[in-house]
């Protein structure tokens, strides 16, 4: 008499369904952090630190001048520098790094 196959065929299903969720969230991640053109991606950090985290003030803070070096950083063509950095201000401050091509919400942490 032959017995049924549930448990072997249940663990392969697991494994696979496991295997194709990590790869959709290590895409995802991948995607949020990375533009086409870097520079578009440096403009649109700078203007979500802008219009959610700022400083409005004369003379500005310590985020500000963390900002501003983006911003060269960005503008002398070292645009992974300058992502980076605007990337840990963000962070810094409580905020989630925005996806790339949507800097319109805040998404305070």
């Amino acid at each position: 008499m032959r017995q049924p196959l549930h448990g072997p065929v249940f663990a392969i299903l697991a494994l696979m369904l496991s295997i194709g969720a990590t790869a959709s969230l290590a895409q995802g991640l991948g995607e949020q952090t990375l533009s086409a053109d870097p520079r578009t991606r440096c403009a649109e950090l700078v203007e979500f630190w802008l219009r959610h985290g700022g400083s409005k003030s004369e003379g500005g803070s310590v985020g500000d001048i963390a900002r501003k070096n983006a911003e060269i950083d960005c503008g002398a063509g070292r645009y992974d520098s300058g992502i980076r950095a605007m990337e840990g201000l963000l962070r810094r401050n409580g905020y989630a790094v925005p996806p790339a091509g949507n800097n319109r919400t805040a998404t305070p942490r």
